[in-house]
């Protein structure tokens, strides 16, 4: 290797002769002084007998250490025996191919790939993207999208929603992570914006006290809204489903002559089916409801768009409309019956199961819906039962007598229980 090595100053005090001519810098890196005046990076190698000039690029748009680096590199390949101009010419090519893969290309290759996710959710994912997100970096090459891309587009719907913004991010890392899986990029820059938002404190749906359910049923009852809505409250309350579950009912899992609904797992929160027995008043209820809507698919369809379901946010407007803005929600009424049930000493297994908590056992989880079906459905009759005391005024400890631990009614059940094991 030359000891006498370039300088900046050699560089740029060198001027243009008649003819071309080079100046060494040392491990067959030179700079190559054309008579116009141009400055260009060689690096000169050898594979097998034939010498090869490997061209870096144009002094200073590349400086004499940035120079260097590439020498470097191309020397590594040469001992490889690659040429660097081949693997050049490979990794450009790589990158136009990139460059075709625009981040909205790949969010549609993602989106298209997540089969088991609900049509609603769906929507929902392709809604914001196409709002939010593609009209900013939808053209852009995913390899070219960066943190200074992403970050105001999350703050900006952090305005309008935290837990949006946060949802948003979180399916931005997703397509980046999609997009590695398919060579198509190599970082995720949403990962590093991942504590941008804060998440808003959790705020539980709280249950109806037991002195405020019979108001509440009665305003139900005296409410001139849709029948449909006022009927979706009321089978929500007696089977304590989540919202979801209600929304997508289809009157094809429903067996009347059975008395069961059978929840199917797109639908379930955890993806796993659920049976829910039907107590006679829900039943009532049902067939009631069939007279108005049984024609169509949905239990609960949108009033304006009889072919879909009632919207996201129906039945909480309802109880708003009830008076009970910020007091509850369609969601309380699954801690309404855990609170109850509890105090009057219902199993928790049964009552869980019921709500459809189940364990994280994958090789149980098929079984658990049908599981102790007999007792589960004398504690869905009382349950019903329950309310329909409390709406008509009984008290708690009427209700304690009747239903509670020393009851003839929990002598029975307890019987049933029995058996199950």
């Amino acid at each position: 290797m030359a000891t006498s090595l370039l300088t900046v100053r050699k560089i740029e005090t060198a001027t243009p002769q008649p003819k071309p001519y080079s100046l060494k810098d040392g491990g067959s890196l030179y700079l190559y002084v054309t008579p116009a005046g141009g400055k260009l990076w060689r690096y000169r190698y050898r594979i097998g007998s034939v010498s090869q000039v490997f061209s870096i690029g144009k002094y200073p748009e590349v400086s004499l250490q940035a120079a260097r680096l590439e020498r470097d590199k191309a020397r590594e390949l040469v001992k490889q025996g690659i040429h660097p101009l081949i693997n050049k010419k490979a990794l450009l090519s790589q990158q136009i191919q990139r460059n075709g893969h625009t981040f909205e290309a790949v969010a549609h290759d993602w989106m298209k790939s997540n089969k088991s996710w609900s049509d609603t959710y769906a929507k929902q994912v392709k809604s914001y993207l196409e709002r939010d997100i593609f009209p900013v970096i939808g053209k852009l090459p995913i390899t070219a999208v960066g943190v200074l891309n992403i970050r105001p587009l999350i703050l900006d719907i952090s305005e309008r929603g935290v837990s949006a913004a946060m949802a948003v991010r979180q399916w931005i890392s997703q397509i980046f992570s999609y997009g590695a899986q398919q060579g198509l990029c190599e970082h995720d820059p949403a990962a590093m914006l991942k504590r941008l938002v804060k998440r808003p404190p959790i705020r539980h749906n709280p249950p109806l006290p037991w002195q405020e359910i019979a108001p509440f049923m009665r305003k139900l009852d005296d409410w001139d809204g849709f029948f449909t809505t006022k009927t979706a409250l009321k089978l929500v309350a007696l089977t304590f489903v989540r919202t979801v579950e209600i929304r997508r009912a289809t009157w094809d899992q429903f067996s009347l002559e059975d008395a069961t609904w059978s929840i199917p797992a797109e639908n379930m929160k955890m993806r796993r089916p659920h049976l829910v027995p039907l107590s006679r008043q829900t039943l009532a209820l049902l067939k009631e409801l069939h007279a108005v809507t049984g024609h169509g698919k949905y239990l609960i369809p949108n009033s304006r768009r009889p072919n879909q379901p009632i919207g996201v946010t129906t039945l909480n407007h309802a109880i708003e409309s009830l008076g009970y803005r910020g007091r509850f929600s369609t969601h309380g009424f699954r801690s309404t019956a855990t609170t109850l049930l509890s105090l009057l000493s219902y199993p928790d297994n049964r009552v869980d199961l019921q709500l459809a908590h189940t364990k994280k056992d994958p090789s149980r989880a098929p079984y658990e819906h049908t599981k102790y079906v007999s007792s589960r459905r004398i504690l869905m009759q009382d349950w019903a039962d329950i309310l329909d005391a409390l709406t008509q005024g009984a008290t708690l400890q009427q209700i304690t007598e009747e239903f509670g631990p020393m009851s003839e009614r929990r002598s029975a059940f307890l019987k049933v229980v029995e058996r199950e094991y």
